[in-house]
């Protein structure tokens, strides 16, 4: 009898974390001994079996470790669990797991899952965990990594590459949502999904506001909970939907929604393999997403091929539309007509959509508990040897890791200098009724763009207010559209034109200018440079 760790920051929140749930109810009913190593202090949401292990991944150091690198000691701390348990299978979930289950490799197989689409990832995670000579060098050293879709398989054969052909798919189990057959659907548009901004839900509405248009008795229901809710809200008011659309927030009874709903909708930035579309395709609802990176074709039985759409393609049970590029916060755009085009499509056409309901449900027979279990245990154990590996150059590059590590708080020690010192000049110059409106009055500039969401910007929007400055949109590596007055867009998308754009983070000018270069013709300009061109 085997002993298998499961390595989870948590056991709540995510789809990575649900799964890891899953997998220990699976691998306790075919007999082998269970073990999650997850932080306790952290309320458990989803239902598991086996052992709970508290283990945690802060890495701030504590009176006890205050002398040591607090990632060796969390390392240290690992291996001794795994020791301590006897573990034969370590498998972990999500990077900052995985990065500990590879760095305290002992006997045991290592098993790295990822849940995303690494390369995308990267580009806005900025941290050792999601670092190319991470992928490319350290988990190469693990006995296998697997990827819960194609797309995302390949994504890493692409960007970090497989020196020693571990990598390999492996779906989800997902949960599944019968309901039972009914012609009395109503003409209810469903999403589901965290109210952040990778889930893009503000194209939602804006789509549905055109879906009311040509389908007066149709409604929307948006499931799930985060920070984007007031800006969520404020834009179905703007748009005159506030009795059209409900946001009941995070409900346990998903499938009775589901039941009643004739189209699902997803617009996100980025999916690996979301669970919710298959769960609303288990409950034979078909599918409109916009063509998003990830495994969203996988699911609806679309070719991979093109890579790139400017027009809807009909798969086995839902249809994809062209991705949605960030553009003006109040215009409705080419892609959001297309969106809702073809959600209109399936409200009135009951026989392509009774078509794509009864393909869905055999769709995702490949994605039950039993098939993901059989995977796992018939072929993934007993198939995943423990690979002999060059040890030294493991110890090397383990070594490497552990003792380039900084804190958090060492590693922010410039930005804290450089954000004390503007803050420290910025006040001076409010004392004497002056502001950052004056550097662009004073150059005629109103049409800025501003580089950096994070709390200098809060200040100089404040700085702003009451002002003829117009804010073209904002650039942030995590695109997070925390405001409802401009666009935002990543470094991925066309960069508008204006008359300036004004980096925030003023501590990464340099990089940032050299990240820029090339994109746009446009001025950059530091926020301490125009801090100080108004003294």
């Amino acid at each position: 009898m085997q002993n298998i760790a499961l390595i989870t920051g948590t056991l709540q929140g995510g789809g990575a974390e649900r799964c890891a749930a899953d997998l220990s109810v699976i691998f306790t009913q075919r007999g082998f001994r269970v073990f999650i190593f997850t932080d306790l202090s952290i309320k458990i949401e989803y239902d598991y079996a086996g052992t709970l292990v508290d283990y945690s991944f802060a890495l701030s150091s504590t009176g006890k470790t205050q002398n040591m690198n607090p990632l060796e000691d969390r390392v240290r701390e690992l291996s001794g669990l795994k020791e301590k348990y006897h573990i034969d299978i370590a498998i972990s979930f999500m990077q900052l797991a995985n990065y500990f289950n590879i760095l305290s490799k002992g006997e045991e197989k290592v098993i790295l899952t990822t849940h995303s689409v690494n390369s995308e990832y990267a580009k806005y995670e900025k941290s050792v965990f999601w670092a190319e000579e991470t992928f490319c060098q350290l988990y190469q050293y693990a006995d296998l990594i697997t990827f819960p879709s194609d797309f995302c398989r390949n994504d890493w054969l692409k960007h970090y590459g497989d020196q020693n052909g571990i990598t390999r798919t492996v779906y989800n189990p997902v949960h599944m949502m019968p309901v039972q057959a009914s012609e009395s659907r109503e003409n209810i548009v469903i999403a589901v999904g965290r109210m952040h901004s990778i889930k893009r839900q503000w194209h939602i509405i804006k789509a549905f506001r055109l879906v009311k248009e040509k389908c007066p008795d149709s409604r929307l229901i948006l499931l799930g909970e985060g920070e984007l809710r007031p800006k969520l809200e404020r834009l179905v008011k703007q748009f005159g939907l506030t009795e059209d659309v409900e946001m009941p927030g995070n409900v346990k009874n998903v499938q009775d929604y589901l039941a009643r709903a004739k189209v699902f909708v997803m617009t996100s930035r980025y999916e690996a393999m979301p669970c919710s579309v298959l769960e609303a395709l288990s409950a034979g609802v078909p599918v409109v997403a916009c063509d998003s990176p990830g495994g969203i074709r996988e699911e609806l039985g679309i070719p991979c091929e093109p890579k790139a759409i400017s027009t809807p393609v009909i798969g086995e049970c839902g249809i994809i539309t062209p991705y949605i590029m960030e553009k003006d916060a109040d215009e409705i755009s080419r892609e959001e007509e297309i969106l809702a085009g073809e959600i209109v499509h399936l409200l009135r056409d009951d026989g392509l959509r009774n078509q794509m309901a009864a393909a869905a449900v055999k769709t995702v027979e490949r994605f039950t508990a039993s098939q993901i279990a059989s995977l796992w245990i018939d072929d993934i154990f007993p198939n995943c040897c423990k690979r002999e590996i060059d040890q030294s150059g493991f110890e090397e590059i383990r070594r490497k890791s552990i003792e380039s590590f900084q804190e958090p708080e060492v590693a922010n020690v410039k930005m804290y200098v450089a954000y004390y010192r503007l803050l420290e000049k910025w006040m001076t110059l409010r004392e004497k009724g002056g502001g950052a409106k004056q550097y662009f009055q004073s150059r005629g500039m109103k049409r800025i763009i501003i580089y950096g969401l994070g709390k200098m910007a809060n200040h100089l929007l404040e700085d702003l207010k009451g002002s003829d400055i117009h804010i073209v949109c904002a650039i942030d590596r995590n695109a997070i559209n925390k405001y409802g007055e401009f666009p935002v867009i990543t470094m991925e998308e066309s960069i508008p034109d204006g008359d300036c754009i004004i980096i925030t983070p003023v501590h990464e000018i340099e990089a940032i200018k050299k990240e820029l270069t090339g994109r746009t013709q446009l001025p950059m300009i530091s926020l301490a440079e125009i801090i100080d061109g108004c003294r």
